[in-house]
């Protein structure tokens, strides 16, 4: 884990001054040495701040913040062949490097025993003087997580994994292209927020020069879709075993011990389980204001495993004082992303100050197997087909809609997240297996059924592994907060009525299948954000400098119409 930042320009005076600030402004992501590589040549050093910047030209210029997690320092990157030919970075991790190691040419000279090297030297050996052909054969080949750079200095690629666990940003802007593992470095260099882009998960980008930028896919989901459905209960459970073992294995293997963000339901709980099967030492993690179910359950539910569990217990106040710095680091101000970052970062800040470095979690179970209270009415409105399409889409979409935001959080606490139900066998068989195994038709108010009939089968009583539970921000307890600290702030919803304030022209992304369209099957009040709350998270988002040209000129807008009201905004 780490941060990755990338200038290639056509202008060589700007590529060392630019990677600089965009670096120093990702420091959290790396407390574990730094580098660069600035017109072919690298240095790496113990700190940023002993990387020498100065007097450094080239028109590419590539730079790392590391969180040692598989290698120690002789991780340290960019990696450089021996020829200098080609320079890497890698922001992620691979679960099959050893096994690909035991294919490459025995003649390599390995320095380092880290999965980063690894892919340099398979583009090394698929490289026939096409950068982007041999960066496209090597990608399948890769089991993991990653964001990563490449160059052989005429050409720089640029990936993402084919789920989109770790995120790339970048900019194209007249004589340079910039890129960057968040956007609060992009924004560094004075972007203004203006033409930032994603890299989209399976793609990668091949930048000739600062003024030219092509991308281009290398998978898609649809090689993840079979014909063969699986109908029957028993086979299911057999398959989803299999795939959902593996993908706890690989994931704590060669840890000595690993945390788990655990909410109290039924997702992290198996994940506890198997990894608790699996002998590795763990500590559970939850969060949540006094009251919360999902603390009552996660006490119950570590006694029952007879697993540490650490607990934080959340004032009104503490949320209060969470929320600008959670807007910041996860560079979202809408209200469903701020409130159920709460228990999140609690919970993570609570395994940095226990000293974990890799964190495991129970995302992506709700979209794979209909855990969300809408997908059974779905089921019953417009039938089995509907929920399947949203099903796969909503899977497909959590790169944007909580990948992104969690990766921010685990990294502002040098901690990395790491999501075994978004292993793509596990997304494969789940999408396999009939959706008639997993909602029941006419009101079915679980979900999941055949991901709890596993859990069952696997000892965990039937009780807990059938528990409804509600969303995490509902769980903790955190919901409620929102709207009394929005009323202490003197803007009341009755005022942002009269003056027409419409939130989606301050939040123009609409992010998490609730906000989409899931509040159109349910409570409508629980997801769409009523205006003084959102108006509330607005305000802190202006503050920091956060919100989007076109966002800012509306809210100060609204402000000042709110101040000739004698109101605070």
């Amino acid at each position: 884990m780490c941060g990755i930042a990338g200038v290639v320009s056509n202008n060589e005076d700007e590529t060392g001054p630019y990677l600089k600030r965009m670096l120093q402004s990702m420091q959290h992501r790396g407390p574990d040495g730094a580098g660069l590589m600035i017109g072919g040549n690298v240095e790496h050093k113990k700190r940023l701040g002993d990387l020498n910047f100065e007097g450094k030209k080239g028109p590419i210029a590539l730079g790392h913040v590391r969180l040692a997690i598989t290698g120690g320092m002789d991780g340290l990157q960019p990696f450089q062949s021996k020829d200098k030919r080609f320079c890497l970075l890698h922001n992620g991790e691979i679960y099959n490097y050893k096994e690909l190691r035991k294919e490459l040419n025995q003649e390599v000279d390995f320095q380092t025993e880290t999965d980063s090297e690894v892919i340099l030297h398979l583009v090394e050996e698929y490289y026939d003087g096409d950068l982007a052909d041999s960066v496209q054969q090597v990608l399948p080949k890769l089991d993991g997580v990653y964001a990563l750079v490449v160059t052989d200095h005429k050409q720089t690629i640029i990936a993402r994994d084919k789920i989109g666990v770790r995120q790339l940003y970048y900019c194209q802007n007249g004589n340079h292209v910039v890129f960057a593992s968040e956007k609060k470095a992009l924004h560094a260099i004075s972007t203004n927020g203006i033409g930032i882009h994603r890299l989209l998960p399976g793609e990668i980008a091949i930048i000739n020069d600062g003024r030219n930028l092509e991308r281009l896919s290398f998978w898609s989901p649809e090689k993840l879709k079979t014909s063969t459905g699986i109908m029957n209960k028993s086979e299911a459970i057999e398959n989803y075993s299999l795939v959902i073992q593996e993908a706890v294995r690989k994931r704590v293997a060669g840890r000595k011990r690993v945390g788990i963000i655990f909410s109290g339901g039924i997702d992290s709980l198996l994940i506890a389980y198997e990894v608790k099967k699996l002998g590795v030492p763990f500590t559970c993690y939850t969060a949540g204001r006094a009251g919360a179910e999902d603390i009552k359950w996660a006490q119950r539910l570590a006694k029952w495993l007879d697993c540490p569990l650490k607990v934080e217990l959340l004032t009104t106040e503490d949320i209060e004082e969470l929320i600008p710095q959670i807007i910041y680091d996860i560079e979202d101000h809408s209200l469903n992303q701020v409130e159920v970052s709460v228990p999140i970062y609690a919970s993570v800040r609570m395994a940095q100050e226990a000293g974990e470095r890799v964190l495991l979690t129970g995302q992506g179970a709700d979209e794979l197997f209909g855990g969300y209270s809408w997908y059974p009415k779905i089921v019953d409105q417009e039938g089995y087909e509907s929920f399947e399409r949203y099903s796969w889409e909503d899977t497909f979409l959590l790169y944007k809609e909580c990948l992104e935001r969690e990766d921010k959080i685990a990294m502002v606490h040098s901690v990395e997240l790491r999501v075994p139900y978004l292993d793509p066998q596990v997304i494969k068989v789940a999408f396999q297996i009939s959706p008639e195994l997993k909602i029941i038709r006419d009101s079915d108010t679980l979900g999941k059924r055949v991901h709890r009939e596993y859990c069952e089968s696997r000892g965990i009583p039937r009780e807990i592994a059938f528990r409804k539970k509600e969303a995490a921000q509902h769980g903790a307890n955190v919901h409620d907060a929102f709207e009394e600290l929005a009323i202490r702030s003197g803007v009341k919803k009755s005022m942002l009525e009269k003056l027409g304030y419409d939130t989606e022209r301050t939040v123009p992304e609409k992010l998490g299948s609730s906000s989409r369209y899931g509040f159109r099957y349910g409570d409508h009040h629980l997801w769409k954000p009523v205006p003084h709350v959102q108006f509330y998270l607005d305000s802190h988002a202006a503050e920091l400098g956060l919100l989007p040209a076109k966002s800012k000129s509306y809210w100060e807008k609204i402000n000042r119409e709110l101040h000739a009201l004698g109101c605070t905004g």
